[in-house]
């Protein structure tokens, strides 16, 4: 997949988990639990829901690579080969 891919499966994911999320307004930097209510039990299914559609596995230790959009896509696309 490549990153314009992977952006859009991720944004839908989070979509999912926080519906009332802005995607426009998200800054792609910042962490995740910084600009949204998003609890430990809410990332955990954001992250498993990653591995299950993009068929990567993420490693418990690799959880905070994806705690922002930027860090999601760079370790995602290091996983995919994007």
């Amino acid at each position: 997949m490549n990153r314009k891919e992977l952006r859009a499966e991720t944004l839908a994911i989070l979509l999912e988990i926080v519906p009332d999320l802005e995607p426009e307004r998200l800054d792609g930097k910042a962490s995740f639990r910084d600009q949204f209510e998003i609890d430990s039990i809410d990332y955990l299914n954001f992250v498993l829901t990653l591995e299950k559609r993009l068929g990567v596995a993420i490693p418990e230790v690799d959880y905070p690579r994806l705690s922002s959009l930027e860090g999601c896509l760079a370790y995602l696309e290091s996983k995919t080969g994007g």
